[in-house]
């Protein structure tokens, strides 16, 4: 077990601020103090993040942190840290660590026990949520693989959640990728296409996967997207004993016992263990 206190002691820490996600005003006051008063400023874009720097005033040096040299680089920010340097780590735009390469260096931190202190903050998922129309609970994504085969996998996932699913996705593979998502949604499945968040340009394109699969194939996606897909709110299938039974011999030749097979087919679909456990050992 480990507990950090995040403010005990004057020592080097990782801090990690969330930046706009487009519009620059969005910036809080306590980022930008954080921003000037961290030694080091790692980022994932070094000509990106200067652009918001110099926007907000802050004149620091900046570390260039992203995916193709974090392993590498993880290693020289922990050794600063450890000798008492405060790093602010910011990604290109939104939160830190989600779907960019800050996780490894907060699993480092933590490994040497470096503070690891969260600024809140926006990101796009979130914002295009709240604008959705679609309730919570959700389940987040991020960015999904690029082949097709690989997607229907997790579009197969949110056919049947029953919270809202998000992902992202760049406007170049948009088209095609909505169109292998209405290949696994039914048709009137509602989601919401979100796209330039807090920009001038923000939109919200709201319908089902074939309507708003049709829109992007008649007009040209412009700008990065958050996709939401509605929860499925269908009423879920009722198996037979039949169909019961084989789910716990498939669990009990995975290795799973007869009783915790039972127990936790029992538990996914709803069902009295005891009943279960009845028909299962019946001749």
């Amino acid at each position: 077990m480990k507990r950090q206190s995040s403010y005990a002691k004057d020592e080097g820490k990782l801090y990690l601020v969330p930046t706009p996600i487009g519009n620059l005003e969005d910036i809080t006051i306590r980022a930008k103090k954080v921003l000037t008063d961290a030694d080091y400023v790692a980022a994932e874009d070094t000509r990106t993040s200067g652009i918001l720097l110099k926007k907000i005033g802050v004149h620091n040096k900046m570390i260039s942190f992203h995916k193709y040299n974090s392993k590498e680089r993880a290693p020289e920010l922990i050794k600063l840290m450890k000798e008492g340097a405060v790093i602010a780590e910011i990604s290109d735009a939104g939160m830190p660590v989600i779907s960019d390469p800050g996780y490894v260096l907060v699993q480092e931190c933590i490994k040497h026990d470096i503070p690891v202190v969260p600024l809140p903050g926006p990101n796009a998922f979130s914002t295009a949520l709240i604008a959705s129309g679609f309730n919570q609970p959700f389940t987040y994504y991020g960015f999904l693989p690029r082949k097709s085969s690989e997607q229907k996998t997790y579009f197969a996932q949110m056919r049947d959640n029953r919270a809202t699913s998000i992902f992202y996705e760049a406007p170049h593979r948009l088209a095609k990728n909505l169109k292998t998502l209405a290949s696994v949604l039914p048709k009137d499945r509602q989601i919401v296409a979100a796209r330039e968040l807090t920009k001038i340009h923000e939109e919200f394109i709201r319908g089902s996967v074939e309507e708003v699969t049709n829109y992007f194939n008649e007009n040209a996606p412009r700008g990065e997207f958050v996709i939401l897909v509605s929860p499925n709110t269908e009423a879920p299938k009722q198996l037979s004993w039949t169909e019961l039974i084989d789910l716990v011999n498939d669990l009990v030749e995975k290795g799973e016992s007869k009783k915790d097979a039972i127990k936790q087919v029992a538990k996914q679909h709803h069902v009295s263990k005891n009943e279960l456990y009845d028909q299962y050992h019946q001749d």
